[in-house]
């Protein structure tokens, strides 16, 4: 098993307001060695309470992982590409993941 103590796994997740804002992000940090293993979920919507209504917004998800240490380079990427587009974003821990997996964040993403 790959270990490296200095490289611990994120989970991270963009809210966008577009498909073309999600691919065009996934693309841009891929291309820079910032996340692998991208996914985007079209069906997800946000609830707001407005004037004492529920609303719904219709959001997409761009999901995947990366180092934790290079969760600031992330934040700074998404929000200089999408400005506006990006509703929110954050990264949870990854406790464990498969060798493969992780042998492949270790090689693939950027030296941090």
């Amino acid at each position: 098993m790959v270990r490296d103590h200095n490289a611990t796994m994120i989970h991270v997740t963009f809210q966008t307001r577009s498909i073309e804002a999600a691919e065009k992000l996934a693309a841009h940090l891929m291309e820079k060695h910032l996340l692998l293993f991208p996914t985007i979920d079209t069906d997800h919507e946000e609830l707001v309470w407005a004037n004492g209504l529920l609303e719904r917004t219709s959001q997409l998800l761009l999901q995947g992982m990366s180092k934790a240490l290079l969760y600031r380079d992330l934040e700074r990427e998404a929000y200089d590409l999408l400005g506006e587009d990006l509703v929110r974003m954050h990264a949870v821990p990854v406790t464990n993941m498969d060798p493969h997996a992780q042998k492949a964040l270790l090689e693939q993403t950027a030296k941090v």
